[in-house]
């Protein structure tokens, strides 16, 4: 019902969910079912909002997850796997003092109610400036012999 009540049509979830027509069909079957499914435009209306942001935040968080993971990988092991090694030089630019920087800029107006990000990003998409950086790092066996550089430099 939650895709359905996101604007999928009746196809589109049961492929979503991995379920053929014959089960629809069988719930159909459900007096309760075909009420729910008769109120869909209504739930739609409500509820299709929060599902999206529901979505967005569990993606969020698995992308947290996923940066987490491939952090302390690069610090258990000398050498990553190449997709890994990409990933983090991806991921080093979303975390920097700009980034901290516009994320304090956000929270600045937030309330007792909280901080809804998705509304945010809604709200002011005209506003927001994407700024990435990648920097390329390689680092040595023994950390004593690293010597500061540019961030342009790699380190020898």
């Amino acid at each position: 019902m939650g895709y359905l009540a996101c604007g999928f049509c009746p196809e589109e979830a049961l492929y979503m969910l991995g379920l053929k027509v014959d089960w629809l069909e069988e719930q159909r079957q459900d007096e309760g079912f075909n009420a729910i499914e008769v109120s869909i435009p209504e739930i739609r209306k409500e509820l299709s909002r929060e599902y999206i942001e529901l979505d967005f935040f569990r993606n969020f968080r698995l992308v947290l997850e996923k940066d987490y993971r491939v952090l302390k990988a690069s610090i258990e092991y000398e050498i990553l796997p190449k997709q890994q090694h990409e990933y983090l030089l991806k991921l080093r630019s979303a975390y920097n003092p700009q980034q901290l920087q516009i994320l304090e800029q956000v929270m600045k107006g937030v309330g007792a109610e909280g901080w809804n990000f998705a509304k945010y990003v809604h709200e002011n998409q005209g506003k927001i400036l994407e700024y990435s950086r990648t920097d390329k790092v390689i680092v040595r066996n023994n950390p004593d012999e690293i010597q500061s550089q540019d961030s342009e430099d790699s380190f020898d």
